[in-house]
């Protein structure tokens, strides 16, 4: 079983290194600041709940079981230079950051475990998501993000 935000000692880990984070952290890899980076993070959460909408994505249904396997079953950590959605990519359809602490506060704040039920999510990529794959999954792509960032 790998990590998962809706761990109590993970999730509390999780927001310790979030918690590091600066807005002059330099990066490893990649193109983001670590206020887009951030705004990043949160947009995938938000697109998790569905208050943010991906259309730049259209799979078939069929083919989500399959993708979902690979990334959320299969993949062990996500890799630097990963391709993301258009809706969360800094240089298109992200959500502009506004400060880093502010940005920062509701990323944690979205990151409170009680705000997620039992049932899990629906996911525009993935299809559905039990609440055990949300959560290792999303803890995959933060760990990913707060390694580029080198926390």
């Amino acid at each position: 079983m790998s990590a998962n935000f809706l761990t109590a000692s993970d999730n509390d880990a999780l927001c310790a290194r979030i918690q590091q984070l600066r807005p002059v952290s330099v990066r490893h890899w990649g193109k983001m600041t670590a206020s887009q980076m951030v705004v990043h993070c949160t947009d995938q959460l938000r697109v998790s709940r569905g208050e943010k909408v991906v259309s730049s994505t259209r799979l078939p249904g069929f083919i989500k079981p399959l993708v979902k396997w690979l990334v959320v079953s299969r993949l062990k950590a996500f890799k630097p230079g990963m391709r993301t959605l258009k809706e969360l990519d800094a240089e298109a359809g992200m959500t502009l950051p506004t400060t880093f602490e502010a940005d920062r506060d509701v990323l944690l704040g979205l990151l409170e475990r009680e705000k997620y039920g039992p049932q899990g999510v629906e996911h525009p990529v993935f299809g559905h998501l039990t609440a055990q794959e949300f959560g290792e999954v999303t803890w995959k792509h933060l760990d990913h993000h707060l390694r580029q960032f080198g926390v």
